[in-house]
Parts: C-alpha cells; sequence; structure tokens
C-alpha cells in the first residue's frame, strides 16, 4: 500500500505515523531512530519558519499597502528569465 490507501488502511499496531505517505525517491530519510526523530524535528522547524515568514510577507502587505510580489520583484521572477539576463 502506499498514500492515502496505506493512512486508511493502516490500524492502531501499525507503523504507520501522519504524514508518512512512503515518498522518498531519494532515500534520504534516515534508517535509525535518532536520524528519523532529527528529521522529523527539522521538518517541524522548517514548517515553523516558513509559516512565521508567510505571517511576515501579510503584515508587511497590511501595513505598506504594497505587495510583496511588486516591493521585491526579483524574488518572484522566474529562473530562466534570471539566467538570460546574466548570460
Amino acid at each position: 500500500l502506499y498514500g492515502e490507501k496505506r493512512a486508511r488502511a493502516s490500524g492502531p499496531d501499525s507503523d504507520y505515523i501522519p504524514g508518512d505517505l512512503g515518498f522518498d525517491p531519494l532515500g534520504l530519510y534516515p534508517d535509525d531512530e535518532e536520524g528519523k526523530k532529527r528529521m522529523q524535528l527539522a521538518e517541524i522547524k522548517h514548517g515553523r519558519t516558513a509559516m512565521i515568514a508567510v505571517t511576515l510577507y501579510a503584515i508587511e502587505e497590511a501595513l505598506t499597502s504594497k505587495g510583496v510580489v511588486q516591493d521585491t520583484p526579483f524574488l518572484f521572477t522566474p529562473f530562466t528569465e534570471l539566467f538570460n539576463r546574466i548570460f
């Protein structure tokens, strides 16, 4: 089983944890328990940092009445366009 089917088919005694849909094509998820806990903690920290960043974007837009896209257009320019400008 894979993905949502795995989550729905798992019972209370399974090794399934929420969010673990078995997707790791590069094999970066560690096998040992300490590595797994470290990776899960890092994922939570990165998610929280991203949520704070989005909140700050919203606050900036509310205070300046100017959208972030207009304020920092270089962050929203496609990479290929930036590459063509440089070379």
